[in-house]
């Protein structure tokens, strides 16, 4: 079995030097992948390698760190290979500058706004181009409350096969997550290492 597993933050350019991310590192879709080469299964990882010092040997490497990179990269390697399971745990920017400041903006400047406007989902351009694979998202909220509601409701929306949902509250007690899928069975799982499992199960046999 061939697995695509996507991970880290996108960038989003303001600048030549300045950019708009977020605080999440890529770790999570490393472990997944380190998971599915143990498990045998082909994995390439399209990821922003920011935050990671090493990678293991074995896995497929595709670096990015600007969300039109990621796009980029996504649909490019979706044209070409075929994958029966493809992961999307990346954090995707939801908003992007049409047109970056070019060079580097002054810091004198008493006020700076940007004016952003709303990115492509990957999920769907995922969904799009790979209609016959597995496709897992994840979703963050902020708290617990409704959790289950918008992630079914999410994955409804993207065409998705599972979804992995937790949120910042439960990050910062530890770690708890929910995957659901599209019967809206719903797994409680409490480690990041039971998440590869827990998809693996889903699969349809």
């Amino acid at each position: 079995m061939k697995a695509l597993i996507t991970g880290g933050a996108s960038w989003v350019k303001i600048d030549e030097v300045r950019i708009i991310t977020n605080v999440f590192t890529g770790k999570t879709a490393l472990l997944l992948a380190q998971e599915a080469k143990k498990r045998g299964l082909h994995t390439t990882l399209i990821i922003n390698p920011h935050c990671i010092s090493k990678f293991p040997k074995g896995i497929r490497i595709i670096p990015f760190k600007y969300f039109q990179d990621l796009k980029d990269k996504v649909v490019s390697e979706l044209k070409k290979n075929t994958y029966q399971l493809i992961i999307h745990a990346c954090a995707v920017s939801d908003y992007v500058l049409k047109k970056p400041f070019k060079g580097k903006i002054p810091s004198k400047r008493k006020e700076l706004v940007l004016k952003l406007f709303p990115a492509p989902k990957i999920v769907k351009i995922i969904r799009r181009l790979a209609k016959n694979s597995f496709v897992v998202q994840f979703k963050l909220e902020i708290e617990d409350e409704g959790i289950v509601d918008k992630a079914f409701r999410s994955l409804k929306e993207n065409g998705t096969d599972l979804v992995v949902a937790n949120s910042l509250e439960s990050i910062k007690l530890g770690y708890k997550a929910f995957i659901i899928d599209k019967r809206k069975n719903i797994k409680k799982i409490t480690s990041k290492k039971e998440i590869l499992p827990a998809i693996l199960n889903s699969l349809p046999k």
